[in-house]
């Protein structure tokens, strides 16, 4: 049997503060309630939770495995209850969509605003992630839609059709000098390189196509968004490739040079992906929204 909620949140409270007393006045209930919560739970696992210190209440190795299965159930019942809530306000479906950065960063955040005039009753759920970690949520059915590039290798039981098209730019200092109106990456290999950091699918892709050339990247700085490459690559601590509307968002108003890459890899096809299975009525709506301003070439099949 499954312990009570207001006993878990007690727990974890306790945990927390490291009081027992503080955890049962942020409760509202008496102490001797608090203690008699904790005592029953200790009870229905058979193990210590808690050992009462000088200092107050510290959790045992078994209690802090309850503290993490705590907060997990927690969060999931507040999201229920968020949930219940809005399909009792009129709500009629939710949808819940992982997208990666370079889709937020240009065209996605707009579709989804139209979306969300046009479909009022269906709440989007959103999270950026990595590529690769989309196309596993996918599989693992933690989400119900994914925006990625997701290379041949990774759509096996998926249906990915083309989303939009990302087209890839140098970013260099203004005061750069370079000969002609394009650039192709091994031009720029004796540079120092400013990235996200992690394991991005650009990254990747910037790597492969190093090797190609028998080089190796020079990853100078490494960033978590692409505001903070442009200010880098503006303040001289490298270039950058990023994509071309990316990059005049995120540029605008710095000192920097764009500069597009004659590479073919630098036009890449992005990916509107879901489960090959039938789709509720709220994802299908989602989907043929998105779709309906989609840019590219035919569907990319499943194996």
């Amino acid at each position: 049997m499954l312990p009570d909620l207001v006993s878990l949140s007690l727990f974890l409270r306790t945990v927390e503060s490291g009081s027992l007393s503080k955890a049962a006045e942020q409760s509202h209930i008496a102490l001797s309630a608090a203690s008699r919560r904790i005592a029953l739970l200790e009870q229905q696992f058979n193990v210590k939770l808690l050992v009462r210190t000088s200092r107050g209440a510290e959790a045992t190795p078994a209690g802090e495995a309850l503290a993490l299965h705590a907060r997990l159930m927690l969060r999931e019942a507040d999201r229920l209850q968020t949930d219940m809530s809005d399909y009792a306000k009129g709500l009629r479906g939710i949808v819940r969509l992982h997208a990666n950065t370079s889709s937020l960063s240009q065209y996605l955040p707009y579709g989804l605003a139209s979306f969300s005039r046009v479909c009022p009753d269906i709440k989007v759920e959103v999270h950026e992630r990595l590529s690769v970690e989309v196309i596993r949520d996918l599989r693992d059915k933690r989400t119900d839609v994914g925006i990625a590039f997701p290379g041949r290798h990774a759509i096996d039981g998926l249906k990915c059709y083309p989303y939009k098209i990302d087209e890839l730019v140098a970013v260099l200092p203004r005061a750069y000098k370079s000969a002609g109106s394009r650039l192709r990456l091994v031009d720029l290999l004796d540079d120092d390189l400013v990235v996200l950091e992690s394991n991005t699918a650009m990254l990747k892709l910037l790597e492969d196509a190093a090797t190609t050339e028998g080089k190796t990247l020079r990853l100078r700085v490494q960033v978590k968004s692409f505001e903070a490459i442009c200010r880098m690559i503006e303040a001289g601590m490298g270039i950058g490739i990023l994509p071309k509307v990316a990059a005049q968002t995120f540029g605008q108003g710095l000192d920097l040079t764009l500069i597009p890459l004659a590479d073919e890899w630098a036009v890449r096809q992005m990916y509107l992906c879901v489960r090959d299975e039938p789709l509720s009525l709220a994802v299908q709506r989602l989907v043929d929204h998105l779709l309906a301003d989609a840019v590219g070439p035919t569907e990319l099949p499943a194996r």
